[in-house]
């Protein structure tokens, strides 16, 4: 049976090390985050996803900027931006930072 295109393909350990030292990557809806890997490993931050609040903590690992450019890339018409846009990007943080479901 031939594999899906949508399958991840296994990488190379050794291009797998080089990405540790760099920002752990975050594509959604085709933009690209960018996580300082300090933050990835910050007990606050994790309080925060712990006492579920959710905002804060994506705001802490992706910072200021890049929280306002998801802001600014998932307004509707009204100039809002619903929780239902927020709810994937919030599982793609978590999954690339390693606090995704079913990891803990």
């Amino acid at each position: 049976m031939p594999v899906p295109a949508t399958v991840k393909k296994p990488q190379d350990h050794a291009v797998k090390a080089e990405t540790l030292d760099g920002p752990i990557e975050v594509e959604h809806n085709g933009v690209l985050y960018l996580i300082d890997r300090d933050n990835a490993d910050n007990l606050e931050l994790m309080e925060f996803v712990e006492d579920r609040q959710y905002i804060k903590a994506i705001r802490g690992y992706v910072g200021q900027d890049q929280w306002d450019r998801f802001k600014d890339a998932n307004r509707d018409d009204k100039g809002r931006v619903r929780s239902a846009d927020f709810e994937p990007f919030l599982q793609a943080v978590m999954d690339a930072i390693g606090g995704g479901e079913g990891n803990s």
